[in-house]
């Protein structure tokens, strides 16, 4: 799997930028418009964040096994199903985060809106974090890494702004 070159290697683990980080968006976008947060308990939301990316990693899952098998015109070995598995299993890596926040603000009994609102700054942090990734991976220092995670930052902000946006106030 390290000559896969749809993932980079950090600190000796093996990470997809590219899904991690469109995952973390997708989740930050359901969150900045789901309606009925106050109404949820941990588990529900814990559901509302989860959801979306067990529905990603299944779809890619499906996706690259169609792709696979079109592309060898054979049927797949053991090793090639368990390595899509993998693949899509770090997808569910861009739920930890929102759901760290949601088990922290329920142990802290902080309201509703502010959990919703911090599991929405964590995500932006998390795309600044994969763009200082990224930009690292491309050998950027200084003013070029701050500009790189500040892109990072910027998606993340562009994702609350939809908040603002599009749920009436």
């Amino acid at each position: 799997m390290t000559d896969d070159p749809e993932v980079v290697r950090v600190r000796g683990r093996v990470l997809d930028l590219e899904r991690l980080t469109y995952a973390t968006i997708v989740v930050m976008s359901v969150l900045a418009v789901y309606q009925g947060w106050q109404e949820l308990n941990l588990l529900e939301a814990a559901l509302v964040v989860t959801a979306p990316v067990i529905a990603m990693a299944a779809a890619h899952f499906y996706s690259e096994i169609l792709h696979e098998h079109a592309l060898v015109r054979r049927p797949l070995t053991r090793s090639e199903w368990r390595h899509a598995a993998v693949h899509q299993a770090q997808l569910l890596l861009a739920a930890v985060p929102p759901l760290v926040v949601l088990v922290l603000a329920r142990l802290t009994e902080r309201s509703t809106g502010d959990v919703q609102r911090a599991v929405l700054v964590t995500g932006t942090v998390t795309l600044v974090a994969l763009a200082s990734v990224a930009g690292r991976h491309a050998g950027f220092r200084g003013r070029q890494l701050v500009v790189v995670c500040l892109a990072g930052g910027l998606v993340g902000l562009l994702v609350i702004s939809l908040q603002v946006l599009l749920k009436p106030h």
